[in-house]
């Protein structure tokens, strides 16, 4: 039996990754399940697990073919491609045994892949509400990949199913692809299956090989080994020291029960820890789910008067509050300062106590920020800090001491994305560098790492050209605007450095990002400004509009600087003011000086205040919110820095 080149049945890398399978059922990918989308118009390859040796039919609609498993129980078959649209139902016999796979449907499979803002749900962007009403659209289908990492590549994935996009499951659906994908299938009539394979605050360097980093086999063993032994070490300590909380460590987070909110309670039982601080600094390394804190604060009869603002800072990710069993606020957004009025009626002289019931869903949590947050100010104006010891005590939370390794080299690719090279897809989008962002070097090198990484992708799954669209990052302030050196913007020019690879895209997104949150909520604009560059490039619709100004030229003339740009739609300034903003020249002091410009057709012309400027840049920032230049269509100009 011949297996197509890109799937590889055994995988070493030193070590043996999978044993020959003896097994007594039929197993197939959990891709090829109910629901799927199977890639249109490229060979079908159907595949799986049985008892070795052993003679496998496998019907695809009325197609049917025989194939024999080999000495590990793997087999294969192709099938001829299927039309756009065509409903697929798959039949696997062996051994007397019998597995049916149903409602499958032909159409185009993306890959969406990335860091946080590309897992970021639907449920929690901008307009979910009214995307979310009604919604049942069976030809837009979303299979998520559990995060999970493993030493070598694995041809197996660790979990996932297929949903349509029904108020019932779409919620749970990447912000971004669903966007994307209901714009395409719209435009376009033909089924979207997206494959969200994520992990928030992911590397670009755990999605590539050992090879594509240039890395040898005895070099990435060492340091996979590294963090496994580590992550196994930090798991047992949390194991250990959860026993004093029987009850509260649990495998998969259920629905938590515990309500300590009240006044009075016992807590004979309960932790100390320091607030502010994440509890992962303070010996609870891993563990997320749901934890309470409580603490108690002195008020007069004088105090109480007017009610209390009650200050909390940064609670990671959501929290609901009590003031003596009285809820007084929640809010769900990791980033957000909580402030809390809390009215008279549910305060008494003496001692009160404010109960937090704090739910981390991965990373850091708890409660972090500055210590001038953390207050009960009365109406007067007087401020009591809350910073200090509080209690803490779990409800329902899970070790994950894996965390980590979404910054570990290969380990999300040997798991999240070597699976997923058997299986025919459309293209991928992409968006994901914020984690190489925050240094000048890991953004300089970020560079050559996308190509490869895209390189080695499109090899692996033998298509050369396969389509890669991606989505520039959004402006984020680092409070670093002062500096010469700004890493998020050397990023966005690692990746601009992409296009020339063929079949590529680019989304900006300068324009619609939060200088305040890095998971700027409206994924729809970035969704569908990654749609156009595919309805484009992809499907050929070439009216579809999805490239912004460009740069062209730099030159000088007199004391003025002529900057002309591509772009097909002209050249416009965001909500109408009459000043081009984001310019900037360093000048031979190495100063920079900031400039406004003036657009003369496709030209915008800067005046200068310094007649020997060696660099000019636009929305050279690692949040260039006030850079206002785009096209007709709205679209926004691409940053850049150029030598003079």
């Amino acid at each position: 039996m011949r297996f197509i080149p890109f799937f590889h049945r055994v995988v070493t890398l030193g070590v043996l990754l999978l044993p020959a399978f003896s097994m007594a059922s039929i197993q197939l990918p959990l891709l090829l399940s109910n629901d799927a989308i199977i890639q249109r118009d490229q060979p079908v390859s159907i595949w799986g697990w049985a008892e070795p040796e052993q003679a496998v039919t496998i019907k695809l609609n009325d197609r049917v073919q025989v194939v024999d498993s080999d000495a590990q129980g793997e087999w294969q078959a192709i099938f001829e491609p299927l039309k756009a649209g065509v409903s697929v139902s798959l039949v696997v016999k062996a051994g007397g045994e019998i597995k049916t796979v149903n409602n499958m449907l032909a159409g185009d499979v993306w890959v969406a892949s990335g860091q946080s803002n590309m897992e970021w749900l639907l449920q929690d962007s901008l307009g979910a509400e009214t995307e979310l009403q009604l919604l049942n659209n069976t030809n837009i289908r979303h299979f998520k990949i559990p995060k999970s990492w493993s030493v070598a590549p694995e041809n197996r994935l660790a979990g996932g199913e297929w949903f349509s996009a029904t108020s019932e499951h779409a919620g749970e659906f990447s912000g971004v692809a669903y966007f994307f994908a209901k714009k395409v299938a719209a435009q376009t009539g033909v089924p979207i299956g997206i494959i969200g394979s994520n992990w928030g605050g992911s590397s670009i360097e755990a999605w590539m090989s050992y090879r594509a980093l240039g890395l040898s086999v005895e070099e990435i063993q060492q340091v996979l080994g590294k963090h496994k032994q580590k992550n196994d070490d930090y798991r047992s300590a949390q194991l250990k020291q959860m026993q004093r909380w029987p009850g509260a460590l649990v495998n998969k987070l259920g629905d938590a029960d515990a309500d300590w909110s009240t006044a009075e309670l016992q807590t004979n039982e309960w932790a100390e820890i320091s607030v502010p601080s994440l509890w992962e600094g303070q010996g609870y390394n891993g563990v997320d789910g749901i934890i309470w804190y409580r603490k108690q604060f002195q008020l007069t009869h004088e105090d109480i008067a007017g009610g209390i603002t009650l200050g909390l800072g940064r609670i990671d990710d959501n929290d609901i509050t009590w003031v003596n069993g009285v809820k007084v606020g929640e809010t769900r957004a990791f980033n957000e300062i909580r402030t809390y009025s809390v009215p008279e009626s549910a305060l008494k002289p003496g001692l009160n106590s404010v109960a937090i019931r704090v739910e981390d869903t991965g990373g850091g949590g708890g409660i972090y920020s500055d210590v001038e947050l953390l207050y009960v100010q009365t109406a007067e104006g007087k401020k009591t800090s809350l910073a200090g010891e509080w209690l803490f005590r779990p409800d329902k939370v899970f070790v994950d001491t894996d965390g980590a390794m979404n910054q570990v080299e290969t380990a999300l690719y040997n798991k999240m994305m070597y699976p997923l090279f058997q299986y025919p897809v459309k293209g991928v989008i992409w968006y994901q560098g914020e984690s190489n962002a925050f240094e000048e070097t890991r953004a300089t090198q970020y560079a050559r790492q996308f190509q490869q990484m895209i390189i080695e992708w499109r090899q692996k799954w033998a298509q050369p050209e396969l389509a890669f669209y991606w989505v520039q990052l959004a402006s984020f302030d680092t409070n670093d605007g002062d500096s010469l050196v700004r890493p998020w913007a050397t990023l966005r020019e690692s990746q601009t450095a992409a296009l020339t690879l063929p079949n590529t895209g680019q989304a900006i997104t300068i324009d619609v990002g939060d200088a305040n949150d890095i998971h700027p909520r409206d994924k729809k604009t970035v969704g569908e400004r990654l749609a156009v560059i595919a309805l484009n490039k992809t499907y050929g619709d070439k009216k579809q509009h999805y490239r912004g100004p460009e740069l062209k030229s730099v030159k000088l003339k007199g004391t003025s600087l002529v900057i002309k740009f591509n772009s097909a739609k002209g050249l416009a300034i965001r909500d109408g003011q009459a000043s081009v903003l984001g310019f900037e020249v360093v000048d031979q002091a190495g100063k920079l000086v900031p400039l406004e410009g003036l657009v003369k057709g496709t030209k915008v012309v800067l005046k200068l205040k310094n007649r020997s400027p060696v660099e000019v840049r636009y929305a050279w920032d690692d949040s260039p919110v006030n850079a206002n230049l785009m096209d007709g269509a709205g679209l926004p100009a691409e940053p850049f820095k150029v030598q003079l």
